[in-house]
């Protein structure tokens, strides 16, 4: 998976033929395998809107359902994905679960905030 995050941009027409595969690698895989497949997706998903809208539901399901120790890692790769048409239902998926992460945890999601344009 480390592997395709690296070359996903300039491969991203033939990797999005084996976006399933990918997505059940993530389902069975280590947790390392987790960590770079949403790395991998977000990228993916950054390239065209076309992308984007088959890609980023499955991002945002896992950000609701990730463990919150992932959380904010795992938001910050997504946060590539964001744009003017998601970015929305990104930042409530995340307030859903601010009440899940420990302080260190809680200030990197606000940096996203920061980042996305809101201010807390």
């Amino acid at each position: 998976m480390t592997a395709l995050t690296t070359i996903v941009t300039i491969s991203s027409k033939i990797i999005m033929e084996h976006l399933d595969t990918i997505f059940l690698t993530m389902k069975t895989g280590s947790v390392i395998t987790v960590d770079q497949g949403i790395l991998t997706l977000a990228k993916l998903s950054s390239v065209s809107n076309e992308n984007n809208d088959r890609i980023f539901p499955f991002l945002l399901h896992h950000l609701e359902t990730c463990r919150p120790k992932e959380l904010p890692q795992h938001a910050e790769s997504t946060l590539i994905a964001a744009n003017n048409d998601n970015k929305e239902a990104f930042l409530t998926a995340l307030k859903r679960r601010e009440n899940e992460l420990t302080a260190p945890q809680l200030k990197r999601i606000k940096k996203i905030y920061k980042v996305i344009g809101l201010n807390e």
